[in-house]
């Protein structure tokens, strides 16, 4: 799985080190004994390989170490071997002798193998294990890539192709991981060779994979070969009765024949008589020789034999695939359903979508029930993050049922495609509901109510709270009566609205209201109502109840073992608890959200407020993990919620240009934003003059609607502005924002409106309390004469570099490269370049000549 890539990887990051690699490959054919090893001694000393007669393999084995002993004295060596399930004996002993007195060289080996390719009749399968029983050896076993690590393997290898998500997401299942397999079904996409033989699901299997697959047929006589072939028809997994009635033969010969192809690594024994193909792509390549006219008859016989046994005792995934490679509409419609909700069920949700789509592919289907199995779709979609998959998925239901006239399941897709929508752009995406709603009659109560719902949540989620509420007022909660889904969406766009327009009191009602709907709809939504209310209720100050609400969402995630609900709850807590002071916390709370999480809420809220915790503590490492980690991602598509943290460190980077421009695609256009007290204040400091005005309407208005932290937050951030041109005023405002801030109870944003004030030893006593530990350093480095929080540097030359930058400017100027600086300090190459850079920035030099005069004059 990938191990010459990692062997080449491995071997480039020691270019610029003292390290000497050299390689040598084994042969499948034609190696001369011991060649793997002298190619590579060869490769280090061409003289080497000169070897004297000796009068014993070990004065011979011994005469080959001390080769190696002398190199090693010079400089440090790898050694590797390639293909070592091709070594011949000879080499596999020399390697066993070798990697016995590894101990006293300067010397790493590493040897490569296939470990499926030693069966237990593979001539090399008793040396390698011999070779891996040295106290020197230590093994690395690379399994198939998945998750995460897939998707971007697929990703970088289409770089500048273009491959519908459908085709992506069917060669990732049948590759299964597996890098070689994996990139050439893609080049096979690529090429698009349009082909009536072979695989069904996943298109031709590259003759590439195909050769490498049947290679192990090769040594099996007719009638073996006859009996895998009928196996591989049944599928990938089967039966050793349904082999014997489909293939005509005795148990014992079947057995006989199943034996060798175990032996040979084809298949695997899972339990007694229940065997499986060990990859998919080797029960395709067999099939591939037929065309599927040829095997539409087999697939009949076998789908009769399935469907013939006792109900109790039948496989209805084998039904469905044998109905639907038969031809059989009725059939396969039937099972494949039934297959696909069995999948569901059990959270396989690739193959259930797979089951579904194969019934979709059947000419006869019903309008409702196509609707109905797209829906099915659409929903494991969503829950795999295909989002766009997902929302045009939910847009061909929608289609289905309207045909069919199902006004309420249409209306449901139709709701579900566009808040997934706009999850992706961000934008607005009601018009297909303004549409159905001027098309239905008004008789179709509930699918109107749940159109209106479905735009006033986007209108909500866009931050236009008037648009929100007036939809609201279209929905009569006694027509959903009963219907769950409608009853909590219902009183969460309520209390949205309750606290975009500052009512603490109407936001207590509708959580109580959204929590009483999601009891009875299911634990994950009620988690969800805690969670989420949490951040509401920290906009109005409300720690408290932010706080409980926190614990009682991890205690629910937690019972049921919800882990998105509880990723959720932690980075949902670390944006309160930073918002309430509270340092620590924050920080247990952001270190529990995994930085893979493929939530987008999840990472924003992660990234927001684990770059804050970093720029407040002056902690590298944080600042590194959620900054660095996401500055891409998150710099390209900003959103408010990571306005403060990004800009700040960007800011303190020496790069106030692009901190300007960052905040500027973060603010959005909208009504009014509530709860982003830290961002508006970081454009009063550091945004344009435009988004400046723009953000204090914005606060205005919000303090106009209602008493809550944009009030003291709106006098801060005049402050701030008029510091320059009226600084007695803005000391004033800044007074008056402090005292506000304390009856909230922000103490970091009460501290950054002291020192406004001229009040630093206020704000000093403040951060210390938070545990602040940059601004507490900034603070005791100026004294009584303190600047206004976060001042930007007046010059490159007097910008103070943070601690991981001084040190690496300090081991650069010594003479260490950025690959030895980053191997002392266990960060990454790219790590140093960007504090390296920073500090060149700040220290106004360009190279490192210049950065050791530097230190040398400033010692």
């Amino acid at each position: 799985m990938g191990k010459s890539r990692l062997i080449s990887e491995f071997c480039a990051s020691l270019a610029y080190t003292r390290c000497r690699i050299a390689y040598g490959l084994c042969r499948e054919f034609g190696g001369r004994p011991y060649g793997p090893i002298l190619e590579a001694l060869s490769r280090l000393d061409p003289s080497a390989v000169q070897l004297t007669r000796t009068e014993s393999k070990r004065q011979y084995f011994d005469a080959i170490v001390d080769r190696f002993v002398e190199i090693a004295s010079r400089k440090a060596l790898v050694v590797i071997i390639e293909d070592l399930h091709w070594a011949d004996a000879a080499t596999l002993d020399l390697l066993a002798f070798l990697g016995s007195r590894l101990h006293r060289m300067r010397v790493l080996l590493v040897a490569s193998f296939r470990p499926d390719d030693l069966h237990a009749e593979h001539p090399a399968t008793a040396g390698i294990e011999r070779v891996g029983r040295s106290a020197q050896a230590s093994r690395i076993d690379l399994p198939p890539l998945e998750g995460v690590e897939l998707r971007r393997f697929i990703d970088e290898a289409l770089s500048g192709f273009e491959v519908s998500a459908q085709q992506r997401r069917s060669i990732a299942l049948a590759g299964e991981g597996n890098p070689f397999f994996t990139e050439e079904l893609l080049k096979n996409a690529v090429q698009d060779v349009p082909d009536g033989r072979g695989s069904h699901q996943t298109g031709r299997v590259p003759q590439s994979v195909r050769s490498t697959l049947l290679e192990r047929l090769r040594p099996f006589e007719s009638e073996d070969r006859r009996i895998v072939t009928h196996a591989a028809v049944i599928g990938r997994t089967f039966t050793l009765s349904l082999l014997s009635s489909v293939a005509g033969a005795q148990p014992e010969r079947i057995l006989s024949a199943l034996r060798r192809a175990r032996d040979f690594q084809l298949i695997e024994e899972l339990e007694p008589s229940l065997f499986r193909f060990r990859h998919g792509l080797t029960r395709e390549a067999i099939c591939g020789d037929f065309l599927r006219t040829e095997l539409r008859p087999l697939h009949h016989r076998i789908a009769l034999i399935l469907e013939s046994a006792p109900e109790n005792e039948r496989s209805i995934e084998a039904l469905a695939y044998h109905s639907w490679a038969a031809g059989d509409d009725e059939r396969c419609v039937r099972y494949n359903e039934l297959a696909g909700d069995a999948a569901r069920q059990v959270h396989a949700y690739d193959d259930a979508i797979a089951f579904y789509e194969r019934a979709l592919e059947s000419k006869s289907v019903a309008a409702f029930t196509r609707g109905a199995l797209l829906e099915k779709v659409a929903n494991l979609r969503l829950v795999l993050t295909a989002r766009e998959e997902s929302e045009a998925t939910y847009q061909a239901a929608a289609d289905s049922f309207a045909i069919a006239k199902a006004f309420e399941r249409e209306a449901v897709c139709r709701v579900r495609a566009a808040m997934t929508a706009y999850t992706v752009t961000l934008s607005d995406t009601t018009a297909p509901l303004e549409q159905m709603l001027v098309r239905i009659d008004d008789s179709e109560r509930l699918a109107r109510a749940r159109l209106h719902l479905g735009i006033a949540w986007i209108a909500a989620a866009l931050r236009f709270p008037s648009r929100a509420q007036a939809h609201l007022a279209h929905v009569d909660l006694r027509v959903a009566a009963g219907v769950t889904d409608v009853q909590v969406r219902y009183h969460h766009v309520a209390a949205i609205v309750s606290t975009a327009l500052g009512d603490a009191d109407g936001l207590r009602r509708e959580h109580a209201a959204w929590l009483d709907a999601a009891r009875a709809h299911g634990a994950g939504a009620v988690a969800g109502v805690y969670y989420n209310g949490a951040k509401y209720f920290a906009s109005f100050g409300l720690h408290e109840e932010a706080q409980e609400s926190i614990r009682q969402a991890l205690r629910l995630a937690g019972e049921v073992r919800n882990r998105h609900a509880e990723e959720c709850a932690h980075a949902t807590a670390a944006l309160c608890y930073v918002l309430s002071g509270d340092l620590q916390a924050a920080r247990k709370a952001v270190e529990a959200v995994p930085t893979t999480s493929d939530n987008r809420v999840n990472i924003t809220f992660a990234t927001a407020a684990g770059t804050a915790l970093g720029t407040y503590l002056g902690d590298d490492r944080l600042i590194e993990k959620w900054f660095d980690g996401f500055e891409a991602s998150i710099l390209s598509a900003p959103e408010i919620e990571c306005g403060y943290g990004f800009a700040e460190v960007l800011v303190r980077r020496g790069r106030r240009k692009e901190a300007e421009a960052f905040l500027h695609r973060a603010l959005p256009d909208c009504e009014l934003v509530r709860g982003e007290v830290l961002t508006m204040l970081e454009i009063a400091r550091y945004g344009a003059a435009g988004d400046r005005a723009r953000a204090r309407r914005y606060l205005a208005r919000a303090s106009e609607a209602g008493d809550s932290l944009e009030r003291p937050a709106l006098a801060l951030f005049d402050a701030i502005c008029e510091s320059g041109d009226r600084p007695e005023r803005a000391k004033q405002l800044a007074r008056a924002a402090a005292e506000g801030f304390r009856r909230f109870r922000t103490p970091l944003i009460e501290a950054a409106a002291l020192e406004v004030a001229g009040e630093a030893e206020l704000a000093l006593l403040l951060y210390r309390r938070c545990g602040a530990t940059h601004h507490v350093r900034r603070l005791e480095g100026i004294g009584s004469n303190a600047l206004p929080a976060f001042e930007p540097p007046g010059g490159a030359e007097m910008a103070l570099l943070s601690a991981r930058e001084r040190e690496i400017a300090l081991l650069a100027a010594r003479g260490q490269s950025n690959l030895e600086i980053a191997d002392a300090l266990s960060i990454s190459h790219k790590t140093v370049e960007k504090h390296l850079g920073s500090a060149y920035q700040k220290l106004g030099v360009s190279s490192r000549r210049a950065l050791r005069s530097y230190v040398g004059e400033n010692r």
